[in-house]
């Protein structure tokens, strides 16, 4: 019997415009080859230890500026944090309000959490975008499992393993949603149901119709 919903953040309740970021990094900050470390699923180098909680804000910040070469009246200038923080935060989309009630419904029947790969500039933006929809992140999911503050990331198994110690979870109690197909293998070779979503899909149809299937299975 399900217990539990995890969901991913970015690409299932918040959608992500990559195009948007990079090209925000281009023009704004002036660093062309961003998307060397942006993925839509997991980023990678400096990036990958940032939201691994490897290097702070501050540091991440610092590399930004190393890579840059923003330019202005033929000379090159300093580019602020508020710049380079609004060029990582083109990659979030506001949140649908059918996101919201989809949350909203399972809340009374399941324990809601939320597991991501995320940072503390992203996550400072998040709860702006549930603020803007009249809801704190933390009235609808009991935990938020974020990578930066467990130290790892998924794919890998660690940050699975210390989620379900934490929220006193089995995981073939728990329903899993996300839109990466390794982070998806992965909890499912851990003993979790899972979903691989896909932008624009119904979420709540989504959940509802695996469900259903889970409870016809006696699972």
């Amino acid at each position: 019997m399900i217990k539990n919903l995890i969901f991913d953040l970015g690409g299932v309740i918040v959608p992500l415009n990559r195009i948007a970021c990079l090209r925000a990094f281009d023009e704004v900050v002036g660093y062309k080859d961003f998307g060397e470390v942006l993925n839509s699923y997991r980023q990678i180098g400096f990036f990958e230890k940032f939201e691994n909680g490897e290097i702070s804000s501050n540091k991440f910040r610092q590399i930004i500026r190393i890579n840059a070469s923003p330019i202005k009246d033929g000379k090159k200038r300093v580019i602020t944090d508020r710049e380079i923080d609004y060029s990582l935060n083109r990659f979030l989309c506001d949140i649908p309000q059918d996101k919201i009630e989809t949350l909203l419904f399972f809340q009374g029947d399941y324990r809601m959490f939320l597991l991501s790969n995320t940072n503390p500039i992203g996550m400072a933006r998040v709860r702006e975008l549930f603020k803007d929809k009249g809801y704190k992140i933390e009235e609808l999911f009991e935990i938020l499992f974020l990578s930066y503050k467990m130290k790892c990331g998924k794919p890998g198994d660690k940050i699975f393993n210390d989620m379900a110690k934490k929220a006193n979870i089995k995981p073939e109690e728990s329903l899993f949603i996300d839109d990466s197909p390794a982070n998806i293998e992965a909890a499912t070779r851990l003993g979790y149901h899972t979903i691989l979503y896909k932008p624009k899909e119904d979420l709540y149809k989504v959940v509802t119709s695996k469900l259903e299937e889970l409870e016809e299975q006696g699972k």
